[in-house]
Protein backbone atom coordinates (compact mmCIF):
# COMPACT_ATOMS: atom_id res chain seq x y z
CA UNK A 1 0.00 0.00 0.00
CA UNK A 2 1.27 3.54 -0.26
CA UNK A 3 0.94 7.22 1.46
CA UNK A 4 -1.91 9.49 -0.46
CA UNK A 5 0.09 12.16 0.09
CA UNK A 6 2.88 10.82 -2.20
CA UNK A 7 0.57 11.29 -5.51
CA UNK A 8 0.89 14.98 -4.74
CA UNK A 9 4.66 14.74 -5.75
CA UNK A 10 3.78 12.73 -8.28
CA UNK A 11 1.47 14.93 -10.31
CA UNK A 12 3.95 17.75 -9.28
CA UNK A 13 6.70 15.93 -11.01
CA UNK A 14 4.63 15.05 -13.66
CA UNK A 15 3.85 18.55 -14.76
CA UNK A 16 7.52 20.14 -13.96
CA UNK A 17 9.27 17.37 -15.07
CA UNK A 18 12.42 18.42 -12.62
CA UNK A 19 12.73 17.65 -8.93
CA UNK A 20 14.45 21.29 -8.18
CA UNK A 21 11.26 22.85 -9.71
CA UNK A 22 8.80 20.31 -7.56
CA UNK A 23 10.93 21.17 -4.44
CA UNK A 24 10.69 24.92 -4.90
CA UNK A 25 6.83 24.91 -5.35
CA UNK A 26 6.49 22.39 -2.53
CA UNK A 27 8.52 24.11 -0.60
CA UNK A 28 10.65 21.34 0.10
CA UNK A 29 14.19 20.06 -0.90
CA UNK A 30 14.73 17.73 -3.95
CA UNK A 31 16.01 14.99 -1.45
CA UNK A 32 12.05 14.96 -0.13
CA UNK A 33 10.38 15.05 -3.50
CA UNK A 34 12.69 12.34 -4.67
CA UNK A 35 12.04 10.23 -1.54
CA UNK A 36 7.94 10.75 -1.80
CA UNK A 37 8.62 9.15 -5.52
CA UNK A 38 10.68 6.28 -4.65
CA UNK A 39 8.08 5.73 -1.83
CA UNK A 40 5.23 5.72 -4.21
CA UNK A 41 6.90 3.77 -6.66
CA UNK A 42 7.71 0.97 -3.99
CA UNK A 43 4.33 0.45 -2.64
CA UNK A 44 2.82 -0.12 -6.20
CA UNK A 45 5.79 -2.06 -6.88
CA UNK A 46 6.21 -0.14 -10.75
CA UNK A 47 8.27 2.61 -12.06
CA UNK A 48 6.50 5.19 -12.93
CA UNK A 49 9.29 8.10 -14.53
CA UNK A 50 12.33 7.79 -15.91
CA UNK A 51 14.80 10.10 -16.48
CA UNK A 52 15.40 12.01 -19.94
CA UNK A 53 17.94 14.82 -20.73
CA UNK A 54 14.30 16.91 -21.28
CA UNK A 55 13.50 15.82 -17.52
CA UNK A 56 11.34 13.52 -16.05
CA UNK A 57 8.75 11.46 -17.90
CA UNK A 58 5.93 8.77 -17.23
CA UNK A 59 6.14 5.53 -18.09
CA UNK A 60 3.57 2.98 -18.91
CA UNK A 61 2.56 2.60 -15.54
CA UNK A 62 2.99 6.19 -14.46
CA UNK A 63 0.50 7.12 -17.64
CA UNK A 64 -2.41 4.20 -16.22
CA UNK A 65 -1.72 5.98 -12.25
CA UNK A 66 -2.08 9.55 -13.95
CA UNK A 67 -5.83 9.74 -14.46
CA UNK A 68 -6.49 8.30 -11.34
CA UNK A 69 -3.98 11.05 -9.35
CA UNK A 70 -5.72 13.64 -10.71
CA UNK A 71 -9.50 12.53 -10.60
CA UNK A 72 -8.20 12.31 -6.50
CA UNK A 73 -6.78 15.52 -6.60
CA UNK A 74 -10.15 17.31 -8.37
CA UNK A 75 -12.10 15.61 -5.87
CA UNK A 76 -10.08 16.92 -3.32
CA UNK A 77 -10.13 20.48 -4.42
CA UNK A 78 -13.92 20.75 -4.74
CA UNK A 79 -14.03 19.12 -0.71
CA UNK A 80 -11.96 21.94 0.15
CA UNK A 81 -13.88 24.77 -1.55
CA UNK A 82 -16.86 23.17 -0.24
CA UNK A 83 -16.11 22.69 3.28
CA UNK A 84 -14.66 26.66 2.82
CA UNK A 85 -17.48 28.00 1.93
CA UNK A 86 -18.76 28.87 5.86
CA UNK A 87 -15.87 30.95 5.95
CA UNK A 88 -14.98 32.46 2.65
CA UNK A 89 -17.47 32.74 0.22
CA UNK A 90 -15.09 33.09 -3.00
CA UNK A 91 -11.34 32.36 -3.13
CA UNK A 92 -8.71 32.80 -5.82
CA UNK A 93 -9.16 32.12 -9.83
CA UNK A 94 -6.08 32.48 -11.94
CA UNK A 95 -7.01 32.96 -15.60
CA UNK A 96 -4.48 32.28 -17.96
CA UNK A 97 -4.91 34.16 -21.30
CA UNK A 98 -3.02 35.57 -24.05
CA UNK A 99 -0.93 38.43 -23.93
CA UNK A 100 -3.17 40.86 -26.30
CA UNK A 101 -6.27 40.04 -24.74
CA UNK A 102 -5.25 39.91 -20.93
CA UNK A 103 -3.25 43.30 -21.23
CA UNK A 104 -4.91 45.49 -23.67
CA UNK A 105 -8.53 44.02 -22.65
CA UNK A 106 -9.34 41.86 -19.71
CA UNK A 107 -7.22 44.21 -16.83
CA UNK A 108 -8.52 47.34 -17.27
CA UNK A 109 -12.25 45.58 -17.60
CA UNK A 110 -12.20 43.27 -14.40
CA UNK A 111 -12.59 45.50 -11.62
CA UNK A 112 -16.57 45.50 -12.13
CA UNK A 113 -15.94 41.99 -11.21
CA UNK A 114 -13.55 42.58 -7.98
CA UNK A 115 -16.36 45.03 -6.63
CA UNK A 116 -19.56 43.15 -7.37
CA UNK A 117 -17.63 39.82 -5.42
CA UNK A 118 -15.16 41.33 -2.95
CA UNK A 119 -14.55 37.94 -1.61
CA UNK A 120 -12.96 37.30 -4.98
CA UNK A 121 -9.70 37.29 -5.86
CA UNK A 122 -8.14 36.99 -9.47
CA UNK A 123 -4.70 36.11 -10.84
CA UNK A 124 -4.17 37.23 -14.46
CA UNK A 125 -1.57 35.18 -16.18
CA UNK A 126 -0.96 37.23 -19.37
CA UNK A 127 1.87 35.80 -21.48
CA UNK A 128 2.78 35.59 -25.24
CA UNK A 129 2.11 31.36 -25.26
CA UNK A 130 -0.75 29.25 -24.10
CA UNK A 131 -1.54 28.21 -20.14
CA UNK A 132 -1.82 25.28 -19.64
CA UNK A 133 -4.82 23.83 -17.13
CA UNK A 134 -3.93 20.39 -17.55
CA UNK A 135 -0.46 21.32 -16.14
CA UNK A 136 -2.85 23.32 -12.72
CA UNK A 137 -1.03 26.93 -14.27
CA UNK A 138 -4.26 28.42 -14.65
CA UNK A 139 -8.22 27.05 -13.53
CA UNK A 140 -9.64 28.98 -16.85
CA UNK A 141 -7.90 29.64 -19.90
CA UNK A 142 -8.30 31.97 -22.68
CA UNK A 143 -6.40 30.22 -25.79
CA UNK A 144 -6.84 31.05 -29.87
CA UNK A 145 -7.62 27.29 -30.68
CA UNK A 146 -10.11 25.30 -29.07
CA UNK A 147 -8.83 22.64 -26.77
CA UNK A 148 -9.35 19.49 -27.37
CA UNK A 149 -8.09 17.59 -24.24
CA UNK A 150 -10.72 15.48 -22.85
CA UNK A 151 -10.70 16.85 -19.20
CA UNK A 152 -11.71 20.31 -20.63
CA UNK A 153 -15.02 22.04 -20.79
CA UNK A 154 -14.16 24.71 -23.59
CA UNK A 155 -16.89 26.99 -25.48
CA UNK A 156 -16.38 30.14 -27.87
CA UNK A 157 -15.81 33.29 -25.83
CA UNK A 158 -15.45 35.73 -28.85
CA UNK A 159 -14.88 36.24 -32.36
CA UNK A 160 -12.82 39.64 -32.53
CA UNK A 161 -11.25 41.57 -35.62
CA UNK A 162 -8.02 42.42 -36.43
CA UNK A 163 -6.63 45.39 -38.12
CA UNK A 164 -4.03 47.50 -39.36
CA UNK A 165 -2.58 50.48 -37.89
CA UNK A 166 0.21 52.75 -37.58
CA UNK A 167 1.85 56.39 -36.74
CA UNK A 168 0.43 59.60 -38.12
CA UNK A 169 4.47 60.24 -38.71
CA UNK A 170 5.27 57.18 -40.22
CA UNK A 171 2.29 57.39 -42.83
CA UNK A 172 3.18 61.38 -42.86
CA UNK A 173 6.50 60.08 -44.54
CA UNK A 174 5.64 56.72 -46.26
CA UNK A 175 4.29 56.01 -50.04
CA UNK A 176 0.83 56.88 -50.29
CA UNK A 177 -1.66 54.04 -49.06
CA UNK A 178 -4.77 54.36 -50.91
CA UNK A 179 -5.39 50.39 -51.65
CA UNK A 180 -4.04 46.90 -51.21
CA UNK A 181 -1.96 46.95 -53.71
CA UNK A 182 0.19 49.98 -51.94
CA UNK A 183 1.25 47.64 -48.81
CA UNK A 184 4.34 46.29 -50.66
CA UNK A 185 5.90 49.12 -50.94
CA UNK A 186 5.63 49.85 -47.01
CA UNK A 187 7.16 48.56 -43.98
CA UNK A 188 6.00 45.69 -41.50
CA UNK A 189 5.83 44.96 -37.84
CA UNK A 190 4.81 41.26 -36.83
CA UNK A 191 5.96 38.29 -34.90
CA UNK A 192 8.79 35.92 -34.81
CA UNK A 193 8.03 33.47 -37.01
CA UNK A 194 9.42 30.00 -35.71
CA UNK A 195 8.50 31.27 -31.91
CA UNK A 196 4.84 31.50 -32.88
CA UNK A 197 2.98 29.40 -30.14
CA UNK A 198 -0.44 29.53 -32.67
CA UNK A 199 -0.52 29.12 -36.29
CA UNK A 200 -3.38 31.53 -35.46
CA UNK A 201 -1.16 34.18 -35.55
CA UNK A 202 0.14 33.77 -39.28
CA UNK A 203 -2.14 36.44 -40.77
CA UNK A 204 0.41 38.94 -42.38
CA UNK A 205 -0.16 37.27 -45.86
CA UNK A 206 -4.06 37.95 -45.29
CA UNK A 207 -3.39 41.45 -46.26
CA UNK A 208 -0.06 41.57 -48.60
CA UNK A 209 1.44 38.37 -50.30
CA UNK A 210 5.26 40.00 -49.80
CA UNK A 211 5.05 42.57 -46.43
CA UNK A 212 8.49 43.90 -45.82
CA UNK A 213 9.03 43.11 -42.21
CA UNK A 214 11.41 44.54 -41.37
CA UNK A 215 10.74 44.32 -37.25
CA UNK A 216 9.60 41.21 -35.52
CA UNK A 217 8.10 40.45 -31.69
CA UNK A 218 6.75 37.55 -29.93
CA UNK A 219 5.14 40.12 -27.83
CA UNK A 220 2.31 42.09 -29.11
CA UNK A 221 2.54 44.88 -26.72
CA UNK A 222 6.12 45.63 -28.21
CA UNK A 223 4.82 45.33 -31.47
CA UNK A 224 2.00 48.23 -30.80
CA UNK A 225 5.02 50.26 -29.32
CA UNK A 226 7.29 49.67 -31.95
CA UNK A 227 4.17 50.94 -34.30
CA UNK A 228 3.67 53.68 -32.26
CA UNK A 229 7.79 54.93 -32.56
CA UNK A 230 7.09 55.32 -36.59
CA UNK A 231 8.92 51.50 -37.37
CA UNK A 232 5.73 50.73 -39.56
CA UNK A 233 2.35 48.94 -40.28
CA UNK A 234 1.57 47.12 -37.20
CA UNK A 235 -1.64 44.25 -37.20
CA UNK A 236 -3.01 44.87 -34.14
CA UNK A 237 -6.64 43.42 -32.73
CA UNK A 238 -9.14 46.29 -32.54
CA UNK A 239 -9.49 46.46 -28.57
CA UNK A 240 -5.60 47.19 -28.72
CA UNK A 241 -5.45 50.13 -31.95
CA UNK A 242 -8.57 51.35 -31.80
CA UNK A 243 -7.93 52.48 -27.91
CA UNK A 244 -4.27 53.82 -28.96
CA UNK A 245 -4.51 57.95 -29.40
CA UNK A 246 -0.99 57.42 -30.74
CA UNK A 247 -2.16 55.13 -33.47
CA UNK A 248 -4.80 55.46 -36.68
CA UNK A 249 -6.19 52.64 -38.59
CA UNK A 250 -5.17 52.32 -41.54
CA UNK A 251 -7.28 50.90 -45.16
CA UNK A 252 -9.92 49.94 -42.39
CA UNK A 253 -11.75 48.34 -44.80
CA UNK A 254 -9.28 45.36 -44.52
CA UNK A 255 -9.30 42.94 -41.88
CA UNK A 256 -9.31 39.38 -40.27
CA UNK A 257 -11.80 37.85 -38.07
CA UNK A 258 -10.10 35.17 -35.39
CA UNK A 259 -11.44 33.75 -32.01
CA UNK A 260 -10.78 33.44 -28.36
CA UNK A 261 -12.08 30.40 -26.74
CA UNK A 262 -11.77 29.79 -22.95
CA UNK A 263 -11.89 26.25 -20.85
CA UNK A 264 -12.01 24.81 -17.83
CA UNK A 265 -11.54 21.41 -16.20
CA UNK A 266 -14.80 19.79 -16.27
CA UNK A 267 -14.60 19.19 -12.16
CA UNK A 268 -13.66 22.60 -11.42
CA UNK A 269 -16.64 24.12 -13.81
CA UNK A 270 -19.06 22.62 -11.02
CA UNK A 271 -17.15 25.53 -9.04
CA UNK A 272 -19.12 28.47 -7.60
CA UNK A 273 -16.32 30.85 -7.51
CA UNK A 274 -14.70 29.63 -11.17
CA UNK A 275 -18.60 29.54 -12.51
CA UNK A 276 -18.97 33.66 -11.43
CA UNK A 277 -15.48 34.42 -13.48
CA UNK A 278 -16.67 32.10 -16.53
CA UNK A 279 -20.41 34.01 -16.74
CA UNK A 280 -18.62 37.18 -16.23
CA UNK A 281 -15.81 36.62 -19.05
CA UNK A 282 -18.88 35.49 -21.33
CA UNK A 283 -20.84 38.71 -20.37
CA UNK A 284 -18.20 41.17 -20.91
CA UNK A 285 -17.53 40.08 -24.24
CA UNK A 286 -20.90 39.98 -24.90
CA UNK A 287 -21.57 43.70 -23.84
CA UNK A 288 -17.58 44.74 -25.63
CA UNK A 289 -18.60 43.28 -28.99
CA UNK A 290 -18.70 46.52 -30.59
CA UNK A 291 -15.12 46.88 -29.62
CA UNK A 292 -14.09 43.57 -30.42
CA UNK A 293 -16.02 43.86 -33.67
CA UNK A 294 -15.93 47.22 -34.48
CA UNK A 295 -14.21 48.78 -37.80
CA UNK A 296 -13.81 47.71 -41.18
CA UNK A 297 -16.45 46.89 -43.73
CA UNK A 298 -14.80 44.09 -45.53
CA UNK A 299 -13.07 40.76 -45.19
CA UNK A 300 -9.93 39.16 -45.92
CA UNK A 301 -9.48 35.54 -44.78
CA UNK A 302 -6.83 34.49 -47.83
CA UNK A 303 -3.70 35.86 -49.24
CA UNK A 304 -4.21 38.40 -51.94
CA UNK A 305 -3.98 37.49 -55.89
Amino acid sequence: MFDWGDLRYFLELHRTGRLLAVAKRMNTTHATVSRHIDNLEKGLGTQLFVQHTGGYQLTPAGQALLQHAEAMENTALLAQEVLSQGVSPLGQVRIGVTEGLGNGFLAQRLGGLLKQYPGLEVELVSVPRFVSITNREADIAITLEQPSADLLISRLLTRYRLSLYASPEYLHQSPPLRNREDLSKHQWIGYVDDLLFSQELMFHHSFCRHPQVIFRSTSVSAQQQAARAGVGLAILPNFVGACDSQLQPVLPELFIERSYWMSARRELHRSVRLRLVWDYLLALCEQEQALLMGGGVGRTESAPE
